[in-house]
């Protein structure tokens, strides 16, 4: 708040305190003046501090647009679940690094159709292949083969 509002601000609510006071309260007015200048200065104070809290105006944030950032926020609660549960893994996991993979290919190439493509095999080697296509391998191993994966 500029200094000219809280100025006005608090010699208005001294003001409004001295004819109130006075007035309808019957306090003589050097008491009702005794009362209206703390209340000057709490308003005083109380308007200076409030700059910080005035609303800023800032756009929304974009929305993600890409499916695999979606997917990726997803993922690390689903690795969790899945670490001691295979069909959990089979079900939830793997379709969803499925999509990853063939998301991230289909950058390099767009005619890719699944990871059972030679070229996908051939990019992302044995392991990765057995990842996205096979059953679960132990969380550390998993752990490591994401590593490698992000790397890449």
């Amino acid at each position: 708040m500029s200094t000219v509002r809280v100025v006005l601000s608090s010699v208005m609510a001294g003001v409004a305190v001295v004819v109130v006071a006075a007035w309808p309260g019957g306090v003589p007015v050097f008491w009702a003046v005794a009362l209206a200048l703390p209340a000057a200065a709490l308003t005083a104070l109380g308007a200076r501090l409030s700059g910080p809290l005035e609303p800023l105006w800032t756009p929304v944030p974009d929305a993600p647009s890409a499916p695999a950032e979606l997917q990726a926020a997803t993922l690390a609660a689903r690795l969790a679940e899945a670490a001691a549960d295979r069909d959990r893994f089979l079900s939830r996991v793997q379709p969803r690094l499925r999509r990853l993979v063939l998301t991230r290919l289909r950058e390099r190439w767009p005619d890719v159709s699944d990871v059972d493509d030679p070229r996908v095999r051939s990019l992302l080697g044995p392991e990765h292949t057995l990842l996205v296509t096979d059953a679960p391998p132990t969380p550390q191993r998993l752990s490591a083969l994401l590593d490698r994966l992000e790397e890449a």
